[in-house]
């Protein structure tokens, strides 16, 4: 390809023929100078006619390439990174896209930023996600704040897409994702890349659009939820042990954020056929498990004052019905947004 890129765009494409030409496209048509940048498709393990489309993309265009791993979307992003020749690396996955002027703002940032990680704000389906108004960065004196800010906002920072990673950060640390989860893997990448990130910024720009998918498998009711987030939860909570203390106590929030997930998504979800009484009392056995209890026992009740944690609240007070309901008012006001 000549001179080494400066962005490694890595999609991960599993069964993706419907979308992928479009995430594709949203790079390729943006970027006058191809040799700034490089697409690295890795498919893994399709059944449809993915591999026709990437293959026809890889042999019209220069700057992209084509490759196969495992399946799982964590052997893809790995093989990606494997691969990967630019300074930067930013995963997009096969559904999602890049709105107009997001290379233009992202070469920019890539060629003047001193960062190991660069943070955007996003469009997710109709909605603008404000993670900052203003450009924000951090360095040694202040690093842990914005390392604390996104274990407890997970569901809004705590995703590998619209984020530039520099490259010689990921791949000298080892820094990988673990094929073995199934759910949160894409947080765990980053709660192991935050033991090394010396500096970081949130950008006030808008670069990624992530588009809803209703049978995604955080949305799919498998009874397996619960097993799959307790195991990630795990297997980060021995990186988050070797960094600072303090993120800890931000952890124990991110615990939380996950017991809402797995009540919105598992045991109060719609298609979950389970009479009340069942869920009320699995509900009881998951804040059992010694990991949420812990985080339970941690925070305190006036930190349950944010929407987002009186579900917590109500749990803390035993009072499991309302905790159950107020969770099926959630679930109508997601369907709602995703309509």
């Amino acid at each position: 390809m000549g001179n080494k890129p400066l962005i490694s765009f890595i999609i991960p494409a599993h069964n993706a023929s419907q979308t992928v030409g479009r995430t594709v496209n949203s790079i390729i048509g943006q970027c006058d100078d191809s040799k700034k940048l490089e697409i690295i498709i890795v498919e893994n393990t399709s059944t449809d006619n993915t591999n026709e489309i990437c293959e026809k993309f890889a042999r019209e265009n220069d700057n992209v390439s084509f490759y196969h791993s495992e399946k799982g979307v964590s052997n893809a992003r790995n093989k990606g990174i494997a691969v990967a020749e630019g300074e930067w690396l930013f995963f997009i996955d096969a559904d999602d896209y890049l709105p107009p002027n997001s290379i233009a703002h992202l070469l920019i940032d890539a060629q003047k930023m001193d960062d190991d990680l660069i943070i955007y704000n996003y469009q997710s389906g109709n909605s603008r996600i404000y993670l900052t108004d203003n450009n924000i960065s951090f360095n040694k004196d202040n690093i842990l704040a914005i390392k604390e800010k996104m274990l407890k906002n997970p569901t809004k920072f705590m995703t590998v897409w619209g984020k530039l990673f520099r490259k010689s950060t990921v791949v000298k640390n080892d820094v990988k994702f673990n094929p073995e989860l199934v759910l949160s893997e894409d947080s765990d990448f980053i709660i192991q890349a935050c033991e090394f990130i010396k500096n970081a910024s949130i950008r006030s720009d808008f670069i990624y659009h992530y588009s809803i998918n209703k049978d995604s498998t955080v949305h799919q009711v498998d009874g397996k939820k619960i097993l799959n987030y307790t195991k990630a939860l795990e297997v980060s909570e021995k990186t988050i042990l070797r960094q600072e203390p303090e993120l800890s106590k931000a952890y124990n929030s991110y615990i939380l954020m996950h017991l809402n997930l797995i009540m919105v998504h598992e045991i109060f979800a719609v298609q979950n056929k389970q009479g009340w009484f069942k869920r009320i009392e699995l509900l009881k056995s998951l804040i059992s498990l010694p990991i949420f209890t812990k985080a339970l026992k941690t925070v305190r009740i006036k930190e349950c004052r944010t929407g987002r944690m009186i579900p917590i609240l109500l749990i803390k007070l035993k009072l499991y019905n309302l905790t159950g309901l107020l969770c099926r008012i959630r679930i109508h006001q997601n369907n709602v947004k995703a309509s």
